[in-house]
């Protein structure tokens, strides 16, 4: 969006070959011709639940561009009034305008689209609408970890006066959510059986009588076994459960444990682990 007014909209282009100080080489990757809705959180939004609605915390955001409305509770179900704030997806239903461009949200959804490892937050971080002004692209696996320069050239402008912006695509929408509801049973020699429930990215709405598809190449987990930050052992399993045997953790610890702490990931055969949970069984 522009810093100023009479703005027309802008292209994209990215290089491939190093940027400025490389090939100098920018190929055209979108027109955008709307502005994006964006700004900063001006107050803290501590951490909250993410299963059902967050009544207890609210948050003032100031934006540089753009505005905000208030929808029912129906709409933000079906996916609108959706930001970024930091690297958290959150949904708001409420936006009260309290000031010029300030606005307090509240009925909040957190942690969506497996984002609740990122919450908490500090105000001055970043505000970010999800909408169509926004340019999205999928982008080559054999981009993943390259760092390639972009530049947004406003209309009437030109790609020479236009400064660069280094970005490494790290491949976070590929990694698997962190798997939920951890739950372990002793049995009486004292060997540990641990399960937990998987999540999906692909097709992984809540419908009766079926499961959600696996959304991997494979399905694959890994479990780091703690002894207090430190990882004792790491145990690779094909199917959501996984044994932790009385004789492992008397070899771990020096003996078997009342409980443990554990943290399960799913596996992606591009990325690698996704976001972690943490439990103690």
């Amino acid at each position: 969006a522009a810093d100023g007014t009479n703005w027309n909209g802008a292209a994209v282009y990215r290089s491939d070959d190093g940027g400025e100080a490389g090939g100098n080489t920018f190929n055209l990757l979108a027109g955008l011709d709307s502005a994006a809705v964006f700004g900063t959180i001006s107050t803290n939004l501590p951490a909250g639940p993410f299963e059902t609605w967050d009544e207890v915390n609210e948050v003032e955001v100031v934006l540089t561009s753009g505005s905000l409305v208030s929808v029912n509770e129906l709409a933000v179900l079906n996916g609108a009034n959706a930001a970024l704030i930091g690297d958290e997806l959150v949904q708001f239903q409420n936006a009260q305008l309290i000031g010029e461009s300030t606005y307090k949200l509240t009925h909040l959804l957190r942690g969506r689209q497996g984002t609740e490892w990122a919450m908490n937050h500090l105000a001055g971080e970043c505000f970010i609408l999800i909408n169509p002004a926004l340019y999205t692209t999928a982008i080559a696996n054999n981009l993943i970890g390259r760092e390639l320069y972009y530049k947004a050239v406003s209309v009437g402008n030109s790609l020479a006066n236009t400064d660069e912006e280094a970005f490494t695509y790290t491949g976070r929408n590929l990694k698997p959510f962190a798997p939920v509801h951890v739950t372990g049973a002793r049995n009486a020699s004292d060997d540990l059986t641990i399960s937990w429930i998987r999540r999906s990215r692909v097709d992984a709405e809540w419908r009766d009588g079926v499961d959600i598809p696996l959304g991997e190449e494979s399905e694959r987990y890994e479990v780091d076994m703690l002894d207090g930050d430190s990882v004792v052992r790491t145990i690779e399993v094909t199917s959501p459960t996984t044994s932790y045997s009385a004789t492992d953790q008397a070899t771990d610890f020096g003996s078997a444990q009342s409980s443990v702490d554990i943290v399960v990931y799913q596996i992606s055969a591009v990325v690698g682990r996704g976001h972690g949970t943490t439990a103690t069984v």
